[in-house]
């Protein structure tokens, strides 16, 4: 099966690789190049057209959100062209830990898969459907306009851009944009959240896969099988989690910074204007960017949550009723977990809705904070050994000796 074929990535990778974005041939490397460079050189034009706005504050900040959603656009697939081996590595290793989950006799876990495939696909859709209709309400606004005016407002030195048939021109090679900005916008906050998605799923498999560990009626040596196949995969999930953090964390920090500016921006400029359309297209304009923030954080939270499911079905093993080894081998595997996965934009910054609620972007950067991530941003890395460690060891035998009087 190949990488197009896995519902979680399947629509983006297949978009990528039809544009050389990702897995390039000799003969479709010229893609990406058509691809990106035209919009690059609306992107120039349209900060030409913001010096040329600087007085009118309201048109300013207008342009100012299309000139950085369009940039953001182009950074994102710039990232992705020159990151392109370890996006394939990456994806190749989703690939073979997808295949072997599908591979299993866990037909729990591959119902799993397919809800997962499901709702990431459905997402992917979904953001594709939304972009698009979104570019095309930017596309159609200014015929309802009195003055002529092009929906990205674009300008070149010496050109007057509003006389015929320079205006003319100008729209017609816009009108693509809702199909090339598409493409090149939504992709990869689709991808970032299918890539989250199977993330979670992962750890809902091992939660399922820890409550199979029996008491007493499971053989010893079977309970420490299963117990140590779940320490690995659980290894397995935080090096997919880290390698994800690896990949994105510098872009949706940097997104993060934008998004919640233009945020702050368009809240203000619907203060000083009073034409219904501007405030109507402002407030869709500001929707957008929650909900792209919302969907980063959203599906990051899903991560820590899971992870803290995992902590709690490894404390409700039943340990009392194994041998020495297995409760030595799942204190470990406990204090493993409760290291948190989290995705986030910088090792001061991590994603979750405990962010998100109280403004659409925080960051943390207090020096405790900051070297505290810094020790714990590696998955083999575990920091110290708790000091709390020795209070955990009297609560479990406190534990075993409560139940032996019960029993």
């Amino acid at each position: 099966m190949a990488i197009e074929d896995i519902g979680l990535v399947g629509i983006n990778v297949r978009m990528w690789r039809h544009l050389a974005v990702l897995y390039p041939t000799p003969g479709s490397s010229w893609r990406k190049f058509a691809f990106v460079l035209p919009v690059t050189a609306m992107n120039v034009m349209q900060f030409v057209y913001l010096l040329r706005m600087w007085g009118d504050l309201p048109a300013f900040i207008l342009n100012m959100f299309f000139f950085s959603a369009i940039f953001n656009a182009l950074m994102r697939t710039w990232l992705v062209i020159i990151k392109r081996g370890q996006f394939e590595e990456f994806l190749d290793q989703l690939s073979t830990l997808f295949h072997s989950l599908l591979d299993s006799t866990d037909e729990w876990g591959r119902g799993i898969l397919r809800r997962a495939e499901r709702e990431a696909r459905n997402l992917a859709i979904l953001n594709l459907s939304a972009s698009f209709l979104d570019i095309v309400g930017a596309l159609v606004s200014p015929l309802f306009r009195e003055e002529r005016a092009h929906p990205f407002g674009v300008a070149l030195p010496g050109v007057s851009m509003t006389s015929s048939p320079v205006y003319e021109v100008i729209y017609l090679a816009q009108l693509p944009t809702p199909l090339l900005l598409s493409m090149m916008y939504m992709p990869f906050v689709s991808l970032f959240a299918g890539l989250a998605i199977f993330g979670k799923a992962m750890l809902q498999i091992l939660v399922h896969r820890l409550g199979q560990i029996g008491g007493a009626e499971q053989p010893e040596e079977e309970r420490h099988h299963r117990l140590t196949s779940c320490i690995a995969y659980h290894t397995q999930v935080m090096s997919y989690v880290w390698q994800l953090n690896k990949l994105v964390a510098n872009i949706v920090a940097v997104e993060a910074i934008i998004f919640g500016s233009i945020i702050c921006s368009l809240l203000f400029c619907l203060n000083i204007i009073t034409s219904p359309t501007q405030v109507t297209s402002i407030v869709m304009y500001i929707l957008t960017m929650l909900y792209v923030l919302y969907t980063y954080y959203n599906r990051a939270n899903e991560i820590c949550l899971e992870n803290n499911r995992v902590a709690e079905a490894v404390y409700n093993v039943p340990w009392y009723e194994a041998g020495t080894r297995f409760r030595k081998t799942l204190l470990i595997f406990l204090m493993q977990t409760q290291h948190p996965l989290e995705v986030g934009g910088c090792i001061s910054f991590a994603e979750s809705l405990r962010d998100y609620k109280p403004f659409p972007f925080r960051v943390r950067c207090a020096p405790f904070h900051l070297a505290d991530k810094s020790r714990q941003r590696l998955p083999h890395d575990f920091g110290h050994v708790p000091e709390s460690v020795e209070c955990v060891l009297l609560l479990l035998h406190h534990a075993a000796w409560r139940h032996r009087q019960m029993s």
